[in-house]
C-alpha cells in the first residue's frame, strides 16, 4: 500500500486541530454561561443580604427607644411613691432596680412640671387638635 500523500496529512491534521478548537470554543461558552450566571445569583444575595441588614439596624434602634422608663408608667410609679412607699419597697413590688425607680420618679416629676407650667390643654396631633401656632406662643407669654 502506497504512503498517503504529504498534503493529506496536513489536511487531517488540520480538521483535528479545527475540531480540538471548536470543542474548546465550545466548552470555554459552557464555562462563561456558567460564570455569569454563578454571579448574577450572588450578587442577587448580596443585595438582598446589605436590604437585611438596613432593617437589622432599623430594629435595633426601635428596640434601643424602648429601652428605660417609659412614660405611660410613671405616674404609676408617682401613685405608690404618693401612697407612702418607699423606694425599695415600690422596686420589689415592679421588679425593678431602686434607680430604675428613681428614673420613673424623675420622669413623672418632670411630665408633671411640664404638664402645670403650660396653662393650656395638652393636644396630641393624633386627635386632630391642637393651638395654632400663634394662639401658643400667646399663650406662653401669659
Amino acid at each position: 500500500m502506497a504512503a498517503p500523500r504529504k498534503s493529506a496529512t496536513k489536511t487531517a491534521a488540520r480538521e483535528k486541530a479545527r475540531a480540538a478548537a471548536a470543542a474548546r470554543l465550545e466548552r470555554e461558552k459552557k464555562i462563561m454561561a456558567a460564570s455569569e450566571a454563578f454571579f448574577a445569583a450572588t450578587l442577587g444575595v448580596e443585595d438582598e443580604k446589605a436590604a437585611l441588614h438596613e432593617k437589622i439596624k432599623q430594629l435595633q434602634a426601635q428596640v434601643k427607644e424602648l429601652d428605660g422608663p417609659r412614660p405611660e408608667a410613671a405616674q404609676h410609679v408617682r401613685a405608690m411613691k404618693d401612697a407612702g412607699l418607699p423606694n425599695k419597697e415600690i422596686a420589689e413590688l415592679l421588679e425593678l432596680s431602686a434607680g430604675e425607680v428613681g428614673q420613673y420618679l424623675k420622669l413623672s416629676a418632670s411630665r408633671v412640671a411640664s404638664s402645670e407650667s403650660s396653662s393650656a390643654p395638652v393636644h396630641n396631633d393624633a386627635s386632630g387638635g391642637g393651638a395654632r401656632d400663634d394662639e401658643a406662643h400667646q399663650d406662653a407669654a401669659v
